[in-house]
């Protein structure tokens, strides 16, 4: 018989007994199943359960896999296992579909009402252009999250959704709409200027444009690279993965830079890119230093570039 008792910030401790069970029977997901019997309100993805450190110092381990038993984890018969409740969750395609809704509604509806705060004026040809890339782009990532991406765990905090909503719908589409959709980048204020030339439209847009392809293509690459649980992982290969380990990170940076360029360095723009890129380079170092874990770092990652050549 397996029994475990799992403790709580603040709460009574919870006894689970698994009769006629040795602990190489019972997986991660039976345990949270029997908390959640108990207490329904802990469903699976609100629970997080780990082994403590033996004499209470050093790093607790995690018990992350649902189909692992408890046993290959070190659970044996009277572990005391810790349980923390991760709040309210919510899909994470959900979460990635409510993030790229805001731009695409609030660009065009900055560009259209900005009158109502600056007064009336036209549109130049460089504002519509910025809305209808921004517009590409965020439609891109709500059809890739729907159609093309897996998420390594099925939800995350409720409170994550105000967080990243803060920094799509704010920085995207608030203050870029502030900034970048007002009376000083209008067709009269920007006639006769570089801003105001097609060749510089244009020029930019196929930059962006061509640079949306190109993440669009790594993001296809890195899906068909997917193996089924147990099985060994691969790298990514082909254009652009044999000089950067996240090339995707790069063309998207590079995609955001044409944005920049083409607005002139609009201010909010700019902050989007350094936040973005910010963010970008730290998933790069992750990523990378997991490669260099999983295969041969002589052969990947080997001498390429995290996500900015020739710099990281």
């Amino acid at each position: 018989m397996v029994a475990v008792t799992l403790s709580t910030s603040g709460k009574p401790s919870i006894n689970l007994n698994f009769a006629d069970k040795h602990p190489d029977q019972v997986t991660v997901k039976d345990l949270k199943l029997a908390v959640q019997a108990k207490f329904p309100k802990y469903v699976p993805n609100r629970q997080r359960i780990t082994i403590p450190p033996p004499g209470g110092s050093g790093k607790s381990t995690a018990l992350t896999d649902e189909d692992r038993s408890i046993g290959s984890y070190g659970v044996s018969e009277g572990s005391k296992l810790r349980l923390k409740d991760l709040g309210k969750q919510v899909p994470y395609r959900t979460l990635y579909l409510w993030e790229y809704v805001g731009p695409i509604f609030l660009n065009p509806l900055f560009l259209h009402f900005s009158y109502l705060l600056w007064g009336p004026y036209t549109p130049s040809t460089l504002q519509l252009a910025v809305r209808n890339l921004t517009i590409i782009h965020f439609l891109k990532r709500f059809l890739e999250s729907i159609f093309v991406h897996s998420f390594s765990r099925p939800t995350l905090p409720l409170a994550y959704v105000f967080r990243n909503s803060l920094y799509y719908w704010g920085v995207n589409g608030l203050l870029i709409g502030l900034t970048f959709y007002r009376p000083g980048n209008s067709a009269s204020a920007l006639k006769g200027t570089i801003y105001d030339d097609p060749r510089w439209i244009y020029g930019w847009t196929t930059w962006i444009l061509i640079n949306e392809a190109l993440n669009l293509y790594t993001h296809l690459h890195l899906a068909s690279l997917r193996t089924p649980p147990g099985h060994p992982r691969k790298f990514p290969t082909g254009f652009g993965f044999g000089t950067v380990v996240c090339a995707n990170y790069w063309f998207e940076t590079l995609q955001v830079l044409g944005t920049v360029a083409i607005t002139g360095g609009d201010p909010g723009s700019l902050v989007y890119l350094v936040i973005s890129t910010y963010f970008m380079q730290l998933w790069a170092g992750q990523k990378y230093a997991r490669y260099k874990k999983e295969f041969d770092p002589k052969i990947f990652p080997g001498k390429r570039w995290k996500m900015f050549p020739p710099i990281y």
